[in-house]
């Protein structure tokens, strides 16, 4: 099959209705606000692929005129596609978005029925993460009997109070969800694409989102989840992991992460937020935005993203876990040494027990407790 141009004028990819075997897509969605972090994503997922013998194309999906003639030209020398033709009419008004979202996250809803025909699998991504290894070998999972894999979430509450447990719990009763909830987040998303469209998943979604705009403070995660109901292939914590907290030591989970995923207020183009670290931050993912930029169209992009107020609730937590810290304001923020020996172990037991596609398929392999991507022969 031949592929459709990418070029300056006309970079709109068309999906073809002829079938070709083994294609494979990386797709973000975004908006003007988050571009440049998806084409640091997009050129990441790039830069450590070219050794790959997996084929894949890395599309980006945007809505007319959020994308300049720059960004355009910049894509179409990396090789990498965008995609503005997407129909956005039933996401229309669907939904209510906290600040920090965009209407652009439910394009991810859409990206089967869209490239139907043309892939085979998609690997959806989103823009705060950063890509650390080869992702391609994620393209040999068989998801069966399953529609998806995803990363599992909220299964670990031994460090976490009471009342947070309790509201999750709550959260997704209310989703409709059976116990044990089975709970994934969707920042990472391998997608069967037949069988994705064959059980109508977006157009089921974007409906409980429709009938359910409350529920949904995280729209697609919250619909995806009531639909699915735990009906997913899980995948390790290296497709789709957190920073550890700061009294966290590495003993289970993984060694080197394939996907770090930044969620909530301290994105890794931000050097100060709430919540991180004022005195010997960790800029690794800081420092990986300058060196992207430095040559890019873009150099100055990292200065235009400080605030002010970024700078002063980043001063404020810091204070206040000093003081919880010194016990001299609330309750004792971080676990105690016993709480820290239960948190390790129930992560212990949760990686021994749980039956992780990637594992059983070995794509990943399990060693003393850690999970690694296999190397390649």
């Amino acid at each position: 099959m031949k592929k459709n141009p990418v070029n300056g004028n006309s970079n709109n990819f068309s999906p073809s209705t002829e079938r070709e075997a083994a294609r494979n897509a990386v797709c973000l969605c975004t908006d003007r606000r988050m571009l440049i972090p998806a084409l640091f994503v997009a050129d990441a997922v790039k830069s450590h692929s070219r050794a790959s013998n997996n084929s894949f194309d890395i599309l980006i999906f945007a809505q007319p005129s959020e994308v300049t003639d720059v960004h355009k030209r910049w894509m179409e020398q990396r090789g990498i596609m965008l995609c503005e033709n997407m129909d956005m009419s039933r996401q229309r008004g669907v939904g209510k978005f906290m600040k920090r979202l965009s209407p652009a996250t439910l394009m991810k809803l859409s990206l089967a029925e869209h490239l139907a025909g043309r892939y085979d699998g998609i690997l959806y991504l989103d823009c705060d993460l950063t890509i650390h290894d080869d992702i391609s070998s994620i393209f040999s999972l068989n998801t069966a009997p399953y529609a998806l894999a995803a990363v599992p979430s909220g299964r670990i509450w031994v460090h976490l109070s009471e009342k947070q447990r309790k509201g999750f719990e709550d959260h997704c009763q209310s989703l409709g969800m059976s116990k044990p909830y089975r709970f994934f987040n969707t920042g990472v998303l391998y997608i069967d694409v037949e069988r994705w469209n064959s059980e109508k998943l977006g157009e089921r979604a974007l409906e409980f989102i429709r009938q359910n705009p409350d529920l949904c403070s995280l729209p697609d995660e919250h619909a995806l989840n009531a639909i699915l109901d735990g009906n997913i292939a899980e995948l390790t914590s290296l497709w789709n992991a957190a920073p550890f907290p700061r009294w966290q030591k590495v003993k289970t989970g993984h060694n080197h992460a394939v996907i770090m995923h930044y969620m909530g207020l301290q994105k890794p183009w931000l050097r100060f937020a709430y919540g991180k670290p004022l005195l010997f931050p960790d800029l690794k993912a800081y420092r990986l935005y300058e060196d992207f930029l430095k040559d890019s169209p873009w150099p100055d992009w990292l200065n235009k993203q400080r605030r002010w107020h970024d700078f002063y609730m980043n001063v404020k937590g810091e204070i206040g876990r000093i003081l919880r810290l010194l016990r001299l304001r609330g309750e004792w923020e971080e676990p105690s040494s016993g709480q820290r020996k239960a948190y390790d172990e129930a992560v212990r037991l949760y990686y021994e027990k749980t039956r992780f596609a990637d594992v059983e398929q070995g794509i990943v392999v399990q060693e003393n407790g850690k999970h690694r991507l296999k190397k390649k022969e």
